[in-house]
């Protein structure tokens, strides 16, 4: 009997689970009477918290989206200083939840509760570094489709980070979305949601006139590789695709997505840059900073003072994100590991080294 007793504590856990997991609410804050149940656990806590990963796991298998979040939002009330429970909501709310709907409005509406996720999971651990990788892959990511939505969510979170970039975002951004006719919006959401505005997509603007204009060429296609040559290379077929959708918009619609790259990757800087003051983090946190800071500098929309003023802190950033990439990498695995990470880090600035320090 006694070697029965940690099964049936299990099977007891779980039933309470079971009862103390319904349907996922549109605010997940525990109600009194959940909060009592999960109290009522005491130390069989750990035991329903088992059975509710395994239940999760399970009705993700099963595409039941729905029970996997009221899982996740309950394991979150019994776990709430673990990173993970709130890395894997925010993806589920903001990919799999969302994904099914067919309405726009509604796909937007999980998106950014993913991107909110992301956000109580640092204010409640404000010192993990893996929270701040995961804002910034879904930035990255879901910017794609969402680049406007996202933007905007960002706003009330990182105005204060960087006043300068809260401005162009509102003052040149949104304005310029403002001023969009219906048409263009309705252009604007399809090209979002078919082709989206994909990172990569981006570069062809780095291109000198003939070889942007030989790449859109539908004519292009009808060329050898060996005719194609690098240009060919360098942008598959899918990726030509996607840019002859983009220069298929209106001048308009093309100024707004290029701006609004750039708010993104500026964006991404502000995600990550606190995260270098936190320990543990992953080695590949400052490379990813880096690749943030490169894209930032190479897609900044305007000249002048400000583009001088954005433009040191872009140089300051990585020079900073270089001493903190190779303390990490020696903490991590000695001189090899920093002798890797310079490799890195030379790779992708080879495209812009005046961002080097000591690059005049």
């Amino acid at each position: 009997m006694i070697r029965l007793a940690p099964f049936v504590i299990v099977i007891v856990a779980a039933l309470t689970v079971a009862a103390l997991c319904p349907a996922p609410e549109r605010d997940p804050a525990p109600d009194a009477a959940r909060q009592a149940g999960i109290r009522m656990l005491g130390a069989t806590r750990g035991y329903a918290t088992t059975a509710l990963w395994l239940r999760a796991g399970d009705s993700y298998r099963r595409g039941d989206y729905y029970e996997t979040l009221a899982a996740y939002q309950l394991i979150q009330q019994l776990q709430p200083r673990n990173p993970a429970v709130y890395s894997y909501l925010s993806w589920n709310q903001g990919y799999n939840i969302s994904a099914p709907f067919p309405e726009y409005a509604a796909r937007r509406e999980w998106v950014l509760r993913g991107l909110h996720t992301l956000h109580d999971g640092q204010d409640r651990l404000p010192h993990d570094a893996s929270l701040r990788m995961d804002e910034w892959h879904y930035v990255l990511n879901r910017s794609a489709g969402y680049l406007p939505d996202l933007l905007e969510a960002a706003l009330g979170r990182y105005r204060k980070s960087d006043e300068r970039w809260a401005l162009i975002v509102e003052e040149q951004f949104k304005r310029m979305l403002s001023g969009l006719a219906q048409a263009q919006l309705d252009r604007l959401q399809t090209f979002l949601r078919e082709t989206g505005a994909q990172i990569p997509l981006f570069r062809v603007l780095l291109l000198d006139d003939d070889s942007r204009s030989r790449l859109i060429d539908p004519a292009f296609e009808q060329l050898t590789e060996q005719q194609q040559g690098e240009l060919g290379r360098e942008f598959q077929a899918l990726e030509r695709a996607q840019l002859r959708d983009f220069f298929a918009l209106d001048s308009q619609l093309q100024e707004l997505l290029t701006l609004g790259h750039w708010c993104r990757a500026h964006l991404m800087t502000l995600v990550l840059r606190p995260a270098l003051e936190m320990q543990p983090r992953s080695p590949g946190l400052e490379i990813s900073l880096i690749n943030s800071y490169v894209l930032s500098w190479q897609y900044f929309p305007a000249g002048g003072r400000l583009a001088q003023t954005f433009r040191a802190a872009y140089r300051e950033g990585v020079e900073v994100a270089l001493r903190a990439g190779i303390e990490n990498a020696r903490r991590r695995a000695g001189d090899d590991g920093v002798a890797d990470f310079l490799a890195h880090a030379r790779e992708n600035l080879a495209d812009t080294p005046e961002l080097l320090p000591g690059h005049d």
